[in-house]
């Protein structure tokens, strides 16, 4: 798919900084991330981007690409884990974000996914930001980066095992109906969506964070493995019909469970709540005689 305009813009600026950075700051590699480097920016889009260093730079020299191409409201921040820098500011009027990260701590960061098997969102999004990202500076080092990050056996299951979490609501439907619980049902069915996301994004061996999940269906339409019609049913579980919608929950773990178990046969897919089981197809049972007692 060719870039838009507003796609072509970014890089153009992007790229207009990295020969700058280049110059005054000197980094190994330069990485355009988020909508800039996938192609998918509009006229509300950020530019993004990251600059790695075997020692990151005093803000001294960091700051004076910015500043000698005219950008406003520059703010510099210090991360608290003494890793790296980032730089805010506006330029030609897009708000860029620019991080400078040492080489080292990034090298930590890949170690702790793939080797420690480490998951979070932040990690995640930090690997996916990897392998989306367009390269603008030092194509060899980000491409051994991507080697020594890229998904394992080890590393799929250990995220399915974490993502495999879900509050069985349509164990407890009919008890649940009638307790006024519409706001708790709608952010277990979004718990439910980001956890079911990130199996079969695991699965497909992509890192997946729901981190400013956004552009979802052009995310999903990169699984190879998955439910049919997957973002249709994903965006089915928000439906006001609440039969419906839990249907429609039950019916996605049911096959997400199955296409786990073919590629993962021994992992422990169960299910339960509070000691009991809960799969698909399973009903709480009232307590005998409650038909008469009052629902508390």
């Amino acid at each position: 798919m060719e870039p838009n305009d507003e796609t072509l813009a970014l890089r153009a600026l992007a790229r207009g900084l990295a020969r700058s950075y280049s110059v005054d700051a000197r980094p190994d590699a330069i990485l355009l991330v988020g909508s800039g480097a996938t192609g998918a920016a509009d006229m509300y889009s950020d530019l993004d981007m990251l600059l790695y260093y075997d020692r990151v730079p005093p803000a001294s020299e960091v700051g004076r690409t910015p500043r000698e191409l005219g950008a406003t409201g520059y703010r510099g921040t210090s991360w608290s884990d003494e890793r790296g820098y980032s730089e805010r500011f506006s330029l030609d009027g897009i708000e860029c974000q620019v991080g400078h990260v040492s080489m080292g701590s990034f090298e930590r960061e890949i170690k702790r996914s793939v080797v420690d098997l480490e998951v979070n969102d932040e990690l995640l999004k930090i690997m996916s930001g990897l392998f989306e990202g367009l390269v603008l500076h030092g194509d060899e080092l980000i491409e051994r980066w991507r080697q020594q990050a890229a998904y394992t056996a080890a590393l799929q299951r250990a995220t399915i095992e974490e993502r495999w979490r879900f509050f069985p609501w349509w164990y407890f439907e009919e008890k649940l109906r009638a307790r006024d619980a519409t706001v708790w049902r709608y952010d277990v069915l979004v718990q439910s969506a980001y956890n079911i996301v990130g199996v079969l994004a695991a699965l497909n061996g992509l890192y997946f964070s729901k981190f400013e999940f956004k552009r979802a269906r052009t995310f999903l339409s990169r699984f190879d493995v998955a439910p049919p019609n997957l973002a249709s049913r994903l965006d089915a579980l928000f439906d006001s019909d609440e039969r419906r919608s839990i249907a429609e929950l039950e019916q996605l773990v049911t096959d997400t469970q199955a296409l786990v178990a073919e590629r993962f046969p021994d992992l422990d897919l169960a299910l339960e709540w509070g000691g009991e089981p809960t799969p698909p197809g399973e009903r709480a049972s009232p307590r005998a005689g409650s038909e008469a007692s009052p629902t508390r």
